[in-house]
């Protein structure tokens, strides 16, 4: 392999930018909350929890890649940098050309790989549904963007991403420890679910005059920008009245009420929405907000679940 193909020869930093480490929380908090769960069951197993999590990271990193590198592809992020939103869009390093696509290729396809393996892993000892379930959400993350599916074009990629972040990551972290899946864990696992979805939503604001260009029909593309603001604030309200439904009726301690102190957070994300939503730079305060709204909600959800 030469040099000017081989990602070794791409200096570290880029790989990072590629990899946009500030979304991995959604990849993993699944995972912690799946975890959490099988902890106040009294079933958890350390050892299989570090190998979730390193999977889980792993698809995140491959699947942010993966995106980036087919919307690149398709000609949906073609913006610098500098013109950006840095919440919304690519990472910016095929625009560059810091990185090539059949680099980020090979990267991505490693890091499928290694989840692939922990997740024939754990069918060996857990239980083949362990691999179904897993196969579930690669299935998903792959479909996502690439032909001839692409969900993401055809105003589906934000329904596929709520169940994918959601219940089936959550599912599957809670089923290697438990070796059974239960209502309450899939209802739990909507929590992140519905915290994907509404952060998707915010994140393609921004991108709306690329995505209409591209043809990527997504929700924005099909509600613009207005009502597609609007639905991020009904979403954001849906993510707290679900968790106070789930509270009132058992399926969350009492402890994971913890999750509305993130309640300024929130307002704060709606507020700049509402206010900016028609300038793509300005409403990377809604962005912001939201990912902090995510962090804060999901890992109150699983302190609630261990403090019980």
């Amino acid at each position: 392999m030469s040099a000017a193909t081989s990602p070794v020869a791409v200096p570290f930093n880029y790989w990072v930018q590629a990899a946009r480490l500030k979304f991995l929380p959604q990849g993993v908090l699944p995972v912690i909350i799946g975890g959490a769960a099988a902890v106040s069951q009294e079933v958890f197993n350390p050892g299989y929890f570090v190998l979730a999590f390193i999977a889980a990271a792993a698809v995140q990193v491959g699947l942010t890649m993966f995106n980036d590198t087919l919307d690149f592809q398709y000609g949906t992020d073609r913006s610098t940098p500098g013109a950006k939103n840095p919440f919304s869009g690519g990472s910016g390093v095929l625009t560059t050309g810091r990185i090539q696509p059949r680099q980020a290729m090979q990267v991505i396809i490693g890091l499928y790989i290694l989840a692939l393996v922990i997740g024939i892993y754990f069918a060996f000892v857990v239980g083949i549904a362990s691999l179904g379930i897993a196969a579930i959400g690669a299935a998903i993350s792959i479909v996502y963007s690439a032909r001839p599916f692409r969900l993401a074009y055809r105003g589906l990629g934000e329904l596929a991403m709520l169940i994918g972040y959601g219940p089936v990551i959550t599912g599957w972290a809670y089923y290697i420890h438990a070796g059974v899946l239960t209502s309450d864990i899939l209802l739990i696992g909507l929590i992140p679910g519905l915290s994907m979805w509404t952060m998707i939503l915010i994140n393609e604001i921004p991108d709306y005059a690329e995505d209409r260009q591209a043809g990527k029909k997504n929700l924005t593309y099909r509600l613009g920008p207005a009502g597609a603001k609007n639905l991020f604030i009904g979403s954001l309200a849906g993510i707290y009245i679900f968790i106070a439904w789930l509270l009132i009726i058992g399926v969350l301690p009492g402890a994971a009420g913890l999750v509305f102190g993130g309640l300024p957070l929130a307002f704060a994300a709606a507020r700049a929405a509402h206010l900016h939503y028609s300038n793509p730079l300005k409403v990377a305060a809604a962005n912001k907000y939201m990912v902090l709204v995510y962090f804060v909600t999901n890992t109150a959800v699983a302190a609630g679940l261990l403090i019980g």
